[in-house]
């Protein structure tokens, strides 16, 4: 019976040590701890900033691992750091350059997470047209191989407008991502049909190149039963409210 006992000790203690190095899992568990308001919170990030980088590597090889961990953490650093110091929200430009987060001991901004890392390289004036010729060999190591322009609808920088925040996993983010952009784009789109007109989020003229431009946002809003297959609507885009908001959530 002793033998047993330890064996389930080891087994237990072994599921232990590769759940705390699980970090998709992880960024799963920060977000939930940021929405119930545990006190947890900092554990995560802590387990995070400490994570070895080539264990995270290993453990993000392919997109959807990818897009699950960067919107998951994100998401968290955002409302983490905004609940300590909700004035840094007033200089937005500063905030999202600001190199105060850390993932497998590397110092980021926000705007590396999104840009560099989700957005493959972007530059971030360019309406999602230009990325970078020569990107760093941090971005090189995580960035994703392909822009999923679904992340829009996932991502949520403190404002109002942004949509809310998730739980997302690798395993069902395809799922996921879907389910965000279709209530996203029902809830701030808006066809006006005797004017053939389709109002949406600025979001999708900010990043219009990751949308397709003009011709992928008609044809997105056609897949999510915003519009009718048969229109071609002109495009108009709502006001982005920028008040601060760091309880949306799904």
């Amino acid at each position: 019976m002793k033998k047993i006992f330890l064996l389930l000790a080891v087994l237990f203690i072994h599921i232990g040590f590769a759940q705390e190095n699980d970090y998709v899992a992880i960024s799963k568990k920060l977000v939930e701890s940021v929405k119930s308001k545990d006190g947890k919170a900092q554990s995560y990030v802590d387990l995070i900033a400490n994570a070895d980088e080539d264990t995270l590597l290993k453990q993000l090889k392919t997109d959807n691992e990818r897009k699950a961990f960067f919107i998951n953490t994100y998401n968290s650093f955002v409302i983490v750091s905004l609940q300590k110091d909700p004035k840094q929200y007033e200089d937005r430009n500063a905030f999202f350059k600001s190199e105060q987060f850390v993932i497998a001991g590397n110092k980021l901004s926000l705007d590396v997470i999104e840009h560099d890392f989700l957005r493959r390289s972007s530059i971030k004036l360019s309406l999602g047209k230009l990325h970078k010729l020569f990107p760093s060999k941090l971005e090189r190591k995580f960035r994703v191989d392909e822009v999923d322009y679904r992340i829009h609808f996932a991502l949520n920088c403190g404002a109002k407008s942004c949509p809310p925040v998730g739980v997302y996993d690798a395993a069902n983010i395809d799922k996921q991502l879907n389910a965000s952009a279709n209530a996203y784009l029902k809830e701030k789109s808006t066809y006006n049909k005797k004017e053939n007109k389709l109002t949406v989020t600025p979001l999708m003229s900010w990043f219009r190149g990751d949308f397709g431009n003009k011709k992928g946002v008609r044809e997105i809003c056609k897949k999510f039963n915003i519009i009718p297959n048969n229109v071609k609507p002109d495009l108009d885009y709502a006001d982005y409210d920028w008040t601060l908001d760091i309880d949306n959530f799904r």
